[in-house]
């Protein structure tokens, strides 16, 4: 996977610790979601990556980066906004990120990201996520987050 599509992976992770910061429990469906982000850096094509969403991942999303804090953080019925700041090895990341919530089987988060790293120089990105609810059970063998969680256990 490309650097780009890894800080891409951070982003979807981030939204789900953002809104999870405030409440311990998932607040749309449990279960497997469709998410897709898209970039305006050119030459990046979305990227689209299953994802298992419910109470207890939705939780452990609050620890999993620690190299990333979330500020500013605020959450309604309707979505939430936070401010983010990312400080890897590699490079740097800043930006806020604006979710919305449209009904209890999608969402959107959108973000404007400056990130920096040797390689690339300061870029900045404007993504938006697109979370689609696919249904109650999560694919162990291809969902993302089961995998991250399965690899951490070993």
């Amino acid at each position: 996977m490309t650097f780009c599509k890894w800080v891409l992976l951070g982003v979807i992770v981030l939204a789900a610790t953002a809104v999870s910061s405030a409440q311990q429990k998932f607040p749309l469906s449990p279960g497997e979601w469709i998410v897709t982000t898209a970039s305006t850096t050119p030459g990046h094509a979305p990227v689209v990556i299953p994802y298992c969403l419910n109470d207890e991942l939705w939780a452990k999303a609050l620890t999993r980066n620690p190299a990333c804090s979330i500020t500013n953080y605020s959450v309604t019925l309707t979505g939430a906004s936070y401010s983010m700041s990312c400080s890897m090895t590699t490079f740097k990341m800043k930006g806020i990120v604006n979710i919305v919530f449209d009904g209890m089987t999608h969402m959107v988060a959108n973000g404007s990201l400056d990130m920096m790293s040797a390689k690339t120089g300061l870029t900045h990105s404007n993504t938006q996520t697109d979370y689609r609810w696919k249904g109650p059970t999560c694919d162990p063998n291809t969902d993302v987050n089961l995998k991250i969680n399965k690899q951490q256990q070993n």
